[in-house]
């Protein structure tokens, strides 16, 4: 799926970057754990701790009404990461992994935000999902769900031709 999304980010000119909270990089990680991902990956950070989301660019009146397991974090870390990464598509992931309830909120809540840019097209996706597994369990169904909605979504909007066969006549 990886190397499938390479492709289609490669034929639409498009680069990737990630902001992870819960994931701690492990999106960035698989990404880069494919070869090809130098052609598309433009970078990542991670942004774990309060601090660092504000220093990313989430604002503090966000985390202090929504927490920072929230939509409304998922969207500045997303909306953040195409303005201080170079790319167009970008990720941002926050949540609680385990394994206990964190801001109130239950393990397994996850935010995961999309932001897709190029000529006149800009589509944020938001997603909230409450998934099951220990730690690394939702923190390896967070990202597998990234990239397959990634793709979902670029290909939703840049739908691929259709080859048509040019059928010879036969006499």
């Amino acid at each position: 799926m990886i190397q499938q999304l390479f492709k289609k980010l490669e034929k639409e000119g498009l680069q990737l970057s990630s902001v992870e909270s819960l994931t701690g990089g492990l999106f960035a990680a698989s990404i880069t754990s494919v070869p090809g991902a130098s052609n598309v990956f433009s970078g990542g950070a991670v942004t774990y701790s309060n601090t660092s989301k504000i220093k990313f660019g989430v604002s503090e009146e966000t985390l202090k009404e929504h927490g920072a397991i929230s939509k409304e974090t998922a969207v500045e870390m997303v909306k953040a990461c195409v303005q201080n990464l170079p790319s167009q598509v970008a990720i941002s992931f926050t949540g609680n992994a385990g394994p206990s309830a964190s801001e109130g909120k239950v393990v397994g809540l996850v935010y995961i935000s999309i932001i897709i840019k190029k000529d006149n097209i800009e589509k944020l996706y938001n997603y909230r999902l409450n998934l099951d597994g220990d730690r690394a369990m939702i923190r390896e169904q967070c990202v597998n769900f990234g990239i397959k909605t990634i793709m979902d979504k670029l290909m939703e909007l840049f739908p691929e031709e259709e080859v048509q066969e040019k059928e010879e006549n036969k006499d």
